[in-house]
């Protein structure tokens, strides 16, 4: 049971992680985008976006986060299981590929509209996926040793 509790620890804090890194990326990219068309935002500003972001978009976005990422690392441990090695990269791929579905099944949904802003972009869609895999990185090293032996 420990381990069990272990394991749902650490995947609320890969979620959280993604979270975090996602929104910041897609407020750096919104921030990016309204100073090539000319606006000037000052550090204020910034900071300003980016912790709003961080309390709405991200609270919002955590939910979507969540249900991909238990997808996508069941999905890992099932590859673990089979291909017995090389573990955090099995977990890296599957945050990564959970963000460009789930970004992509958001924009299926809502009439195709990229809901996240800062990927509309192909850097900015790249960005989001590296934020899942981090959350996939994070949480293969954390529950690695106790969980599984390589």
């Amino acid at each position: 049971m420990r381990r069990f509790g272990k394991i749902v620890l650490v995947f609320i804090l890969s979620v959280i992680i993604a979270t975090l890194v996602a929104s910041l990326f897609s407020t750096q990219f919104v921030i990016a985008a309204l100073e090539n068309s000319g606006a000037k935002v000052g550090w204020g500003d910034r900071l300003d976006m980016t912790l709003y972001d961080l309390g709405h978009l991200g609270l919002l976005y955590a939910v979507f986060i969540f249900i991909g990422l238990a997808i996508a690392f069941l999905f890992a441990a099932l590859v673990y299981r089979f291909a017995k090695t090389k573990r955090p990269l099995i977990y890296v791929v599957a945050g990564m590929t959970c963000f460009v579905v789930m970004l992509y099944l958001m924009q299926a949904v809502f009439f195709g509209v990229p809901i996240i802003a800062g990927a509309r972009s192909g850097v900015g869609l790249a960005f989001q996926a590296l934020a899942g895999g981090i959350a996939g990185y994070v949480f293969a090293k954390l529950t690695g040793k106790s969980v599984h032996k390589e």
